[in-house]
């Protein structure tokens, strides 16, 4: 028993969450694949949106591309991955189809739990991939670095400094009390 424990935790947790989105990723583009045959154009809305979806997973386990992770930074955590939402569209009344649902919603709920536990997220999934894919745009430690460091905020879930409000930053509304519009 001590073998099996001692070799779980010599176990890189990196590759082993890359693996699981690899996975992940194909049973969405599956899914997607299997509601876009199912026909009609709302379903082969859902089917683009699974089969993108699941082909950016698949290249941010390889690659980080600034442009995609400029307007992506959610994939960057556990819950962020959005895995539930994604297996809820793909079921449909396929066999192939609601394997794949399932598939993928139950790694989402997994990865929702992760996200409030202390296992660490793999290296593409954490603050310094993100700050990493940015840099290469010219600027130094990257835009997320440099919003960071501006904007020190506490942790998740803790009570404390949320940043420095509209008021203190000098923005202002003015109300025109007989109508409804902010000026």
């Amino acid at each position: 028993m001590d073998r099996v424990m001692d070799s779980v935790k010599n176990v890189n947790h990196t590759l082993v969450f890359r693996i699981i989105n690899i996975i992940v990723a194909c049973f969405m583009i599956i899914g997607g694949v299997c509601t876009i045959i199912t026909g009609g154009f709302p379903q082969f809305i859902r089917g683009i949106y699974c089969i993108v979806f699941g082909v950016i997973v698949f290249v941010f386990e390889f690659r980080l591309p600034s442009i995609i992770t400029q307007y992506a930074s959610f994939l960057f955590s556990f819950i962020g991955r959005v895995y539930v939402f994604i297996g809820c569209i793909i079921l449909n009344y396929m066999p192939l189809a609601i394997a794949s649902g399932v598939i993928v919603a139950v790694f989402g709920v997994a990865y929702v739990i992760l996200q409030f536990t202390n296992i660490e997220p793999p290296s593409n999934m954490k603050r310094q991939g993100f700050d990493d894919s940015l840099a290469g745009e010219g600027v130094s430690g990257g835009r997320a670095a440099q919003w960071a460091s501006a904007n020190e905020q506490s942790s998740f879930g803790s009570p404390g400094n949320y940043g420095q409000s509209a008021a203190d930053a000098g923005y202002s509304a003015n109300v025109n009390q007989n109508s409804a519009s902010v000026v």
